[in-house]
């Protein structure tokens, strides 16, 4: 069912329109609070908030973005709220950090040859949370910056900017690491 189909269904609190939203989105949303929480209870956790909030929420989804893009901002934000509650960061998951030592290093540089990945993920760690998250839906799952700015309610300017210190930083920490400073 087209994305328009399901957001009219939604607005007019059709369960099915909640299903297909499931069924189409369920696995990225998990996977994303998984990211950021590293715990899979608080992941299914976060899960089931969103798709519960998705039937009033959706009234404030004023269509500047695909339905996707907007799953992932309230999943963001429930991470968040989760990850300051606790007062507590988590660390992100090993998968696909090749992506971002090719982004924080740049392809061909010598460092990413032969990157320690526990050294990577004391990096990131390094890193809050929202740039964390930041930093892995742009380079781990390809999100673009405009996608970004929607889900965190910043401009684009902003993302770039965040992106481009987050990337400075790992890089400085691994190569600083890595000649052992």
């Amino acid at each position: 069912m087209d994305e328009k189909v399901i957001l009219q269904h939604l607005l007019k609190g059709g369960r099915e329109a909640l299903a297909l939203l499931w069924q189409a989105h369920s696995t990225n949303v998990l996977n994303l609070a998984f990211r950021m929480l590293k715990d899979r209870d608080q992941a299914e956790d976060i899960l089931m908030d969103v798709f519960v909030q998705v039937p009033k929420a959706i009234k404030g989804f004023r269509g500047q973005s695909a339905l996707g893009t907007w799953l992932f901002r309230l999943t963001v934000n429930a991470c968040l709220m989760k990850l300051r509650a606790q007062k507590r960061h988590r660390e992100l998951e090993e998968d696909n950090l090749d992506a971002i030592v090719e982004s924080a290093l740049g392809k061909g540089d010598s460092a990413n040859e032969s990157f320690d990945p526990e050294l990577l993920e004391a990096g990131l760690n390094a890193l809050n949370a929202e740039n964390r998250s930041m930093l892995w839906l742009k380079d781990a799952e390809d999100l673009d910056v405009k996608d970004l700015a929607e889900i965190y309610k910043m401009p684009e300017g902003t993302v770039k900017a965040r992106l481009s210190r987050a990337r400075n930083f790992v890089r400085n920490y691994l190569k600083n690491r890595k000649k052992g400073v």
